[in-house]
């Protein structure tokens, strides 16, 4: 079932944006000038295309009864969008994005659809609450040099970079993704995200989140270090 974004428009209006320089250490050589936020931080596709600078959301589905326990986000892509709404099963979204028909499903390990080309399965992540969930499902278009604010989610989030690099940063320490390349970061860990390499990044993006509360959690007691930009 597809939810009203009213929530999340609500969440995230405040996400205005800022412009960023990185900090560094006094008498150390200049390590990324002219940095910028991600422009609206991220918020509902509305009038924008996919493909636009920023990070929106495309998509948010009410996940149905969910398997007991690890879960896996799994990107298949179909030839059209016939192909994969004809191949989608429970807890499965259908998103048009960066030139591919996307099948986008929340399931074990070894679900599969039929047809299609199999392209990731990124996991093992688990819910952070009991209580029903909503999988919202965003396309990131960014900057090299783009950084977004320090934040948190009240669940997973999970990566998937289609073109381009990131480099995330969270209380352990780094992970640089490349084309190709995912992630699962586990709800509730503040994190702060950085372009990296030279070209625009492009990426897909889950938050499995807890259906009462906001996509996005600003500001959560913990400061990021850089380490992204060493």
């Amino acid at each position: 079932m597809r939810l009203n974004l009213s929530l999340a428009i609500l969440a995230l209006a405040n996400l205005a944006a800022v412009p960023c320089v990185a900090q560094q250490a006094a008498g150390s050589a200049p390590r990324h000038d002219h940095r910028t936020m991600v422009p609206n931080g991220c918020q509902p596709l509305g009038a924008h295309r996919v493909g636009d600078i920023g990070c929106y959301i495309v998509v948010q589905e009410a996940m149905a009864a969910l398997p007991a326990g690890q879960l896996y986000w799994h990107l298949d892509t179909f030839a059209d969008t016939a192909a994969a709404r004809a191949a989608r099963g429970a807890n499965g979204s259908v998103m048009e994005a960066y030139g591919r028909t996307w099948l986008l499903t929340v399931a074990d390990e070894h679900w599969r659809p039929k047809g299609g080309q199999h392209v990731a399965s990124i996991g093992p992540f688990t819910p952070l609450t009991g209580g029903p969930q909503t999988a919202t499902f965003m396309v990131a278009t960014t900057d090299a040099n783009m950084d977004s604010m320090p934040h948190s989610h009240a669940g997973p989030e999970v990566f998937y970079v289609v073109e381009g690099a990131q480099c995330l940063e969270t209380p352990s320490g780094t992970k640089t993704l490349k084309a190709g390349e995912g992630q699962a970061v586990a709800g509730g860990i503040p994190m702060k995200l950085y372009g990296a390499g030279d070209k625009t990044r492009r990426a897909l993006v889950l938050v499995l989140h807890d259906a009462t509360q906001p996509v996005v959690i600003r500001n959560p007691n913990w400061q990021p270090k850089g380490l992204c930009l060493e």
